[in-house]
């Protein structure tokens, strides 16, 4: 507490944490989503979803079965191709995005597809029989990741997990209609 001129006391807020430098490397990047490979930052690509919809409606009332949301993506793999179990992404966004919601670090989201011959799929539903169904992505689907914020839009986001190899997807979006992919080779 400080007086002031006027005889009154102020509060005096203690200095928040300060987001961390950001680091020259990253500085000069543009906007977008990265990894780090051994050469440097790598862009990667955006991607959205080509189509889906319900799967087993009709069977709705068999034990058993419940009606799947499943989203499709172009293309059996992602153009980026990781080795490592643990990569590093940078997510660069202009500043005035921060304060919108849905934007946040705490928003980001990496999700695991079902691999096909010709696509990619995400199951944004689950649950065992028509009473227990919900939409949403399952935990199996979402490895636990870790994020820290460098500066207002610039996060770091790290796998809190060792990734199995197939293909993902980060995002912002809870429900995964759009992201930037990759694939894990191992």
């Amino acid at each position: 507490v400080a007086p002031t001129s006027g005889g009154k006391t102020t509060s005096v807020v203690q200095d928040a944490p300060r987001p961390m430098p950001v680091p020259a490397e990253v500085q000069s990047l543009s906007e977008g989503f990265y990894y780090k490979s051994p050469q440097g930052w790598k862009r990667l690509e955006p991607i959205s979803m080509a189509g889906g919809g319900l799967k087993h409606v009709g069977k709705m009332f068999v034990p058993g079965l419940t009606p799947q949301m499943v989203w499709t993506f172009r293309g059996a793999e992602a153009p980026v191709q990781i080795e490592g179990k643990r990569p590093t992404f940078c997510v660069k966004e202009s500043p005035s995005l921060a304060s919108v919601a849905g934007r946040s670090e705490r928003d980001l989201v990496m999700v695991r597809f079902d691999k096909k011959k010709d696509h990619r799929e995400l199951q944004t539903t689950n649950g065992g029989n028509m009473f227990t169904f919900k939409a949403g992505l399952s935990k199996d689907r979402t490895p636990d990741i870790t994020t820290k914020t460098i500066t207002d839009g610039v996060f770091i986001v790290t796998s809190s997990e060792d990734l199995k190899p197939g293909e993902y997807m980060l995002t912002f979006a809870a429900l995964g209609y759009s992201g930037y992919d990759f694939g894990i080779s191992q």
